[in-house]
């Protein structure tokens, strides 16, 4: 977490500004700065390295200044400049002051956890180890939904969910027993849609396999195991937690699937085989990204299918199509089961045009109007 003060007054055309304390040095990732544009200020949030960012802000005092919005918790995304909100004039005759603090935080806040997601194992499917420590273990995960499995060093670790690579530490090669070795573990932190944050920790040196800013598939490689940090031998510490705001953030429990896709009831000592490299051609995740989710609800609006609702299971429901089974293929063009329109093809790059395969002809799709038929030259009303 990053927290910053940062105090000022302006009055009328010329501008004293002071306190801006960084708490973590001049070369922090997220700065706030201002723009003077003559009848407000613009609260600009700075980034200097490509991930994804919370940042929250909080005015103590505004005098003759107006708030654009009543908005305080900001998610930002990327490097460069994101405007936040504005403080405007109320006179301009007068003069006025204000003095705010913020603070940022890796990821987005979300309001809560997507309890339906199944996680996988995040090793291969072909190999099989314990759990040395689960949740609530005694040793160092009291109070906590943390899991350590005893990897040996240079284990491939595959994503466990898809999202987006937050921050990672890959130049630790040490690791003790006593309080100061706790920040010297390895790890990749992976931010997901819905504000969570998944963290593979105890990586071995150099055993970062992608950067920050990297989208990262369900499966995918993204480091090899260690022994680095606040540790008593070879693992990896597994640990979601959700993200409500930069300073509000608690570890969750998570369902996990077998190579079978058979929900897990995780028990320590036990051994399991894992699930990380099982790739489910029915999640299409090409569907889901680029995707938002309505609010805590599980429906989705993205920049090409259009809107579904998605309980993140085999099916999903399409506003237009009804629901329909994905299936999808390496190009990350999708195959979309119905039942009355059977098979249907289509990818980003043709949508809203949709092929049906048993009619062998395409169609152009309206949401409004329904299909529009090459070969009948006219719109079919949909009946999913």
């Amino acid at each position: 977490m990053k927290n910053y003060l940062v105090t000022g007054k302006i009055f009328l055309i010329f501008s004293i500004c002071w306190g801006i304390t960084p708490v973590h040095g001049a070369d922090d990732e997220l700065t706030i700065i201002t723009n003077d544009v003559g009848s407000r200020i613009d609260l600009i949030a700075r980034t200097t390295v490509n991930t994804e960012y919370s940042v929250v802000i909080t005015f103590t005092t505004l005098d003759n200044l107006a708030p654009s919005t009543s908005q305080t918790l900001f998610n930002v995304k990327g490097k460069g400049d994101t405007y936040l909100m504005s403080l405007n004039y109320i006179s301009l005759s007068k003069g006025f002051s204000y003095n705010w603090k913020y603070v940022w935080n890796f990821g987005y806040s979300g309001e809560n956890h997507n309890d339906d997601y199944i996680y996988r194992l995040p090793y291969s499917s072909d190999s099989s180890y314990s759990i040395g420590q689960g949740y609530f273990g005694s040793f160092s995960h009291e109070g906590t939904y943390a899991i350590d499995w005893t990897l040996p060093i240079g284990t491939p670790i595959y994503a466990a969910r898809e999202g987006r690579v937050l921050h990672l530490k890959e130049d630790s090669n040490v690791a003790g027993l006593t309080e100061e070795y706790t920040a010297l573990a390895n790890f990749v932190l992976i931010g997901h849609e819905d504000g969570s944050q998944a963290n593979y920790a105890h990586l071995k040196q150099n055993g970062a396999l992608v950067e920050v800013g990297d989208w990262v598939s369900l499966g995918q490689v993204i480091g090899l195991s260690g022994n680095t940090g606040f540790s008593t031998g070879p693992h990896l510490h597994f640990i979601v937690k959700q993200q409500k705001s930069p300073t509000n953030s608690t570890s969750i429990p998570t369902q996990f699937s077998d190579r079978d896709g058979n929900i897990l009831s995780l028990e320590e000592d036990d051994e399991y085989f894992g699930s990380g490299d099982y790739q489910d051609p029915s999640l299409a995740p090409a569907l889901r990204i680029g995707t938002q989710r309505d609010g805590k609800t599980k429906w989705r609006t993205g920049s090409w299918l259009g809107t579904m609702f998605d309980p993140a299971k085999s099916w999903i429901f399409h506003i237009g199509l009804g629901w329909v089974y994905p299936v999808e293929l390496s190009d990350q063009s999708v195959w979309l089961y119905n039942d009355n329109l059977k098979w249907i093809w289509t990818k980003e790059s043709a949508y809203p045009w949709l092929y049906f395969h048993t009619d062998e002809v395409w169609r152009y799709y309206l949401s409004e109007k329904g299909f529009y038929d090459e070969k009948q030259k006219e719109w079919i009303e949909l009946t999913p």
